[in-house]
């Protein structure tokens, strides 16, 4: 049981952590830029295992990280709290000493979670907006934290301690322990009510903003959703040599080191529990601002139920090796095929799945480019060494992990000075995309650009920009995003040959007046 010094030093550390965390997620001391409340975000994603999140995104959708991002600041709240209550008990009620020891145990601490990932984002967030950035700004904002919490935690133990000396108030008072519990309250409160004051204005300029939104204005983007006809298509086998398939006579091998191998038929397979995913495609010879990527709808059986369908893989398994019947070969780790999201699809869009896109079945990994996603797959294999697929064998990446990009869609090739409408689409692979950003004057400065909410955890998004150039001219536009991990498109350009390509994407536009 709590004794009471303890009690109080709990609750004057609750009230000072949650000052604390306030001043994080607005930016305090660090240029209105919340790099270390993000920081600490960094550090939760690393932590979270993939299969925990991956089920708070199915279950909880686009709710999953503002609930994980909420979750971590109250249970860095309730730390702190902890903090208060063991400094209480150790050193009692004796100021000088409570002050400095909570300031070098919460700055160490918040030091050891933050200090890394907060100076990279802070530099590339002033970055991004034209700044200069300080490497002092952090150690310093970290250290004001650290104070912050040592004078507010410090002085409503003072004040608790005077009240305890002068004694029981006279009849009509207040007790020593209702002074504490209001006083945390009023700190409480006010701190809620900043909160909910910036909520409010902030839902008020987004309601605002959307009523005058850039999408109203931009014409030319593309459809969320490709429909079938539309979507890209690339296969390793020249035009008209696809594979045709027939039911009838197609049947699915699931073997190599599985418990017992099993054959299914189309019918068996769509008579599994399925699942459908919203997910982006992209080839890994797509080049820069190129057009082999799409977006569709999808339907089919987590692999990792077919895999277990057939006694699971052994032990010794290293990855999963897929044949096609255009004599296509390829293969994904393990983890990646026991993800739930990896899946054996037969619909696209609502339809079966065309012939061109791998009827009657494809596999489908999030975050990793096309040639990673086999069409007319007729086998599946477990093995226990470093398969090599076919493009592989060719000098292509054998990870093939999705990099971040970002493309101009619509854009004029010329315009009269005025609001200029911008637009495209960017894609983060599995790691979504956090924002986007334009420039007009070779990447000196950049603008935010406005992004439609993805559509799920795996998809690309799009986003506008209206664009009012000062004086006419010729431009070079450039276009970048951050993924949704804080991460900025890297500007290298290189080709796509073995990774993929990368770079920002330019495009030129003449204003006249």
């Amino acid at each position: 049981m709590m004794t009471s010094v303890t009690r109080v030093g709990f609750w004057a550390g609750l009230a000072a952590g949650l000052l604390v965390v306030i001043a994080m997620y607005f930016g305090w001391f660090t240029g209105h830029v919340p790099a270390v409340a993000l920081a600490l975000w960094e550090r939760q994603m690393r932590l979270i295992p993939l299969q925990v999140f991956s089920f708070l995104i199915v279950r909880l959708k686009f709710a999953a990280k503002p609930a994980a991002f909420w979750g971590m600041l109250a249970a860095l709240v309730v730390l702190l709290g902890l903090i208060g209550a063991l400094l209480a008990r150790w050193i009692g009620r004796r100021p000088g000493r409570l002050l400095v020891a909570s300031w070098v145990v919460v700055t160490g601490l918040l030091t050891a979670l933050a200090f890394g990932p907060a100076s990279r984002y802070l530099a590339e967030r002033l970055a991004a907006e034209g700044r200069a950035s300080s490497g002092s700004t952090v150690p310093l904002a970290l250290a004001a934290y650290g104070v912050l919490f040592a004078v507010v935690y410090t002085a409503l133990i003072v004040m608790q301690s005077r009240r305890t000396a002068t004694g029981t108030p006279a009849s009509g008072g207040v007790t020593r322990r209702e002074v504490l519990s209001r006083t945390v309250t009023i700190l409480i409160a006010s701190a809620a009510g900043i909160s909910a004051a910036q909520w409010v204005l902030t839902a008020v300029h987004r309601a605002t903003a959307a009523v005058q939104s850039a999408f109203a204005r931009v014409r030319g983007l593309p459809p969320e959703i490709t429909v079938n006809e539309q979507f890209y298509v690339v296969s390793k086998n020249p035009p008209g040599f696809d594979p045709v398939v027939e039911v009838a006579r197609w049947a699915l091998d699931i073997g190599g080191l599985v418990g017992t191998p099993v054959r299914l038929s189309l019918g068996e397979l769509r008579a599994m529990p399925a699942v459908e995913q919203l997910q982006t495609l992209e080839c890994i010879s797509n080049e820069v601002g190129g057009d082999l990527i799409s977006n569709a709808k999808w339907k089919g059986v987590p692999l990792r139920d077919v895999l277990m369908r057939a006694g699971g893989p052994a032990a010794t398994a290293v990855k999963v090796a897929f044949r096609c019947a255009d004599g296509y070969s390829e293969s994904i780790p393990l983890t990646d095929a026991m993800h739930p999201s990896t899946l054996l699809v037969y619909e696209m869009n609502g339809e079966p799945l065309p012939a061109k896109h791998g009827f009657p079945v494809r596999l489908l990994v999030p975050g990793l480019f096309g040639m990673k996603n086999p069409k007319w797959i007729t086998k599946i294999e477990v093995v226990n060494y470093d398969f090599r697929g076919y493009w592989e064998a060719s000098g292509w990446s054998e990870e093939a992990v999705a990099k971040t990009m970002s493309e101009f869609i619509t854009a004029p090739r010329s315009a009269a000075v005025g609001d200029i409408g911008l637009g495209g689409v960017a894609y983060g692979g599995d790691r979504g995309i956090k924002a986007v950003e334009y420039s007009s004057d070779g990447g000196a400065t950049w603008v935010v650009a406005e992004v439609k909410p993805p559509l799920g955890p795996f998809t690309w998004v799009l986003w506008a920009a209206l664009w009012t150039p000062t004086a006419p001219g010729e431009y070079t536009l450039k276009v970048r995003a951050k993924d949704g991990l804080g991460v900025v498109q890297t500007a290298r350009e290189v080709p796509t040959l073995p990774d993929g390509a990368s770079g920002y994407h330019a495009v030129r536009i003449r204003v006249t007046k």
